[in-house]
Order: structure tokens, then C-alpha cells, then sequence
């Protein structure tokens, strides 16, 4: 394999020096070292560029190298769809801070995660070294103590990326269906029978699905005014990123039994319905994990109905939703928006 090599020598370097234009792949954010070096020694720093079978998620791009004390980066932006990353700076400080600013254009809030190579020649394994919790789209600036985490002296390589959820959808006649509720807002509750928190519609609070009643934000005291809007949005969507509130033609396409099987079962412990595409045998569970009513919140029908939003309107005060029992499962049209239920996102 052919391999171009740069070499730059320098003491406290602190500007951007362009590098050669090179078609190298990226790895999704930048790439760098850094180490305890007493401030007078001279940096030497060298970045190798080489073909490498790289992902459909990552792309070439034309390196610039910022040189600052004893610390060398490569900027790159990281996309991932439906969140992306890009304009990524990072900075060294003394004795061992690397500071990251990035754009993240995302739809909802998302946590970011930085990663860390050890490899000198090219990063075969990628470690976790923080992650920036709960980030909504725009610029920020974050902070990460490398002496944490050991990485305080070496060569590494670097990269950004949106935590996605890794709940992999199933596909039941032409919808990829999540294998879990929608538990605190943006996240997946841990197990396809787990209820989940309910939702009220075109809201992004979460409610306790047992007592004592309590929303995600810590509060006690049920909302009984009727939500504003016409359809779900997506700044009120409290589906994890990369999902999203099903349409009633969504629930349509779940409830037409030419495609799709439904029975009434039981999965460890926990009452509710199967639905399973005839053509692949694919199947998601969704448990009966009742509703808290418009009136206060009070918790009802528990472990023998299942009441699920869509995001589509009826009139201004009533939603479509799914609803089942034992016997029947069906579209419902007359759940009121300051009920709260659960919410089964599928994929955008």
C-alpha cells in the first residue's frame, strides 16, 4: 500500500497551516495527538494519508491541520442521517483539556459522543471518551478532561458523533415499527414489554405509567389544558432520534389483517398484543399498559387495555390512536389530546 507522508516541526505553533489537498477518507471527525510535552520542546507532528474501505456514512474530504502548542488536529465533519455534525474545531490546554465546538443540526435535543483512537498509523478501535448530554441543534463548545480517561499522553485520533438509538426496527407491511415504547422523552424503555411513559398529545412530557403520578420533569401536577396544534410537531416529538409519532394511515397499515396477524398474549408477565407480518413473520409487541385520563391523570385500564397516539388530528380537541383489549384492536377516533398514552414511534 502507498502511503504519502507529511512531516512538520515546529515550536508553539499556533496557526492553521494548510496541508496538501489529498483524497483521504475521513473517519467521521478528527485526528490528532497530543501529550504532557513541557512547553519548550519542540512538536513534531506527521499525519499519513491512505486508501481505506471507508462507509457510505463517511466521505473524502481536503484536511487542514491546526498546530497549537503540543497538540495536532484534523478537522473533519461528522453526518449521520437525520442528525450531522460539522464545522468541528478542537483545542489542547494544559494539563489535559481538549475543548470541541461543532454545529449539530439535529430535530430534537441529541447527546453527542466523542471517541478516541489510541492506533498511531490508523484507528482500528474506537473508545469512548465523554459523551455531551442532551445538545439541540446549533453551535456549541464542550469540554472533555483526557487525563480521565488515561489518554493523556500519545498519539490519537478523533471523532464526533449523535448517540443514535441502536433498537433495531422491524417492518410490518410497509412501516418499520420500533420494538419499544417511548419511555423518558427521546429514549427507548429497556425491555418491548416495559409500558413506557404516556404522552399527552402534541406534548413532550412525560408521564409515570404506574403511581405515584410524576412527569419527566419532576412536576406532580396533571396538564388539563388541550394541546395546541394541528398535527404532531416535531419539536414536541418525544421519539428517539431517528424515529418518530406514527400517522394513522401508520396504524392503517398495522391493522390491516390481510397483512398482518394480532393476537392477545402474554410476554414475562405482562398482558397485550402481538402484530406479525404474514410475508416475513416479523413481529413487535405492544404491552396494555392502559392510559391516564383527561381529567387529573388518573391511571386506568392497566394490564387489559392498550391505548397508542398517532399524529394525526381528528378535530381540536380529539386524536386518532390505536386502541386494544383482549378481543379487538382497532382505530380509535376519539381519544381525547389531554389523555395521556403510550407512544410507539417508527422510523423516519
Amino acid at each position: 500500500m502507498k502511503t504519502t507522508f507529511f512531516r512538520i516541526c515546529r515550536t508553539q505553533i499556533s496557526q492553521i497551516s494548510k496541508l496538501a489537498q489529498a483524497k483521504s477518507p475521513s473517519f467521521g471527525g478528527v485526528r490528532g495527538g497530543f501529550s504532557r510535552l513541557r512547553p519548550l520542546l519542540s512538536l513534531l507532528s506527521f499525519y499519513l494519508f491512505y486508501p481505506h474501505p471507508v462507509s457510505s456514512r463517511l466521505r473524502p474530504f481536503a484536511p487542514s491541520c491546526l498546530l497549537l502548542s503540543a497538540f495536532c488536529l484534523l478537522l473533519s465533519p461528522s453526518p449521520l442521517p437525520a442528525q450531522t455534525i460539522s464545522n468541528i474545531t478542537l483545542s489542547y490546554s494544559c494539563p489535559c483539556k481538549v475543548t470541541a465546538t461543532y454545529d449539530l443540526d439535529a430535530t430534537k435535543p441529541t447527546d453527542v459522543q466523542l471517541f478516541y483512537s489510541p492506533d498511531k498509523a490508523e484507528p482500528r478501535q474506537w473508545l469512548p471518551a465523554t459523551i455531551f448530554p442532551q445538545k439541540p441543534a446549533g453551535t456549541h463548545t464542550d469540554e472533555w478532561d483526557c487525563s480521565e480517561d488515561g489518554a493523556s499522553y500519545g498519539w490519537f485520533f478523533f471523532k464526533l458523533e449523535p448517540v443514535v438509538e441502536d433498537h433495531e426496527c422491524v417492518w410490518i407491511n410497509g412501516v418499520c415499527w420500533a420494538t419499544r415504547n417511548v419511555d423518558m422523552p427521546y429514549t427507548f424503555a429497556d425491555n418491548p414489554e416495559d409500558a413506557g411513559m404516556f404522552y399527552q398529545w402534541n406534548r413532550n412530557i412525560g408521564w409515570s405509567s404506574t403511581n405515584p403520578m410524576v412527569n419527566s420533569n419532576g412536576g406532580t401536577t396533571w396538564d388539563n389544558s388541550t394541546p395546541p396544534g394541528t398535527t404532531w410537531e416535531p419539536a414536541n416529538d418525544p421519539s428517539p432520534p431517528g424515529y418518530r409519532v406514527p400517522t394513522q394511515a401508520d396504524f392503517q397499515s398495522l391493522l390491516n389483517t390481510t397483512y398482518v396477524d394480532n393476537v392477545w398474549t402474554t410476554e414475562n408477565g405482562k398482558t397485550g398484543r402481538r402484530f406479525t407480518d404474514k410475508t416475513s413473520g416479523e413481529s413487535i409487541f405492544l404491552p396494555a399498559a392502559g392510559c391516564r385520563t383527561y381529567s387529573g391523570g388518573t391511571l386506568s385500564s392497566v394490564g387489559t387495555r392498550g391505548y397508542y397516539w398517532s399524529s394525526t388530528q381528528l378535530n381540536a380537541g380529539v386524536a386518532y390512536g390505536l386502541y386494544f383489549g383482549s378481543s379487538d384492536a382497532y382505530l380509535y377516533n376519539y381519544g381525547l389530546k389531554t389523555d395521556g398514552y403510550s407512544v410507539r414511534p417508527v422510523a423516519e
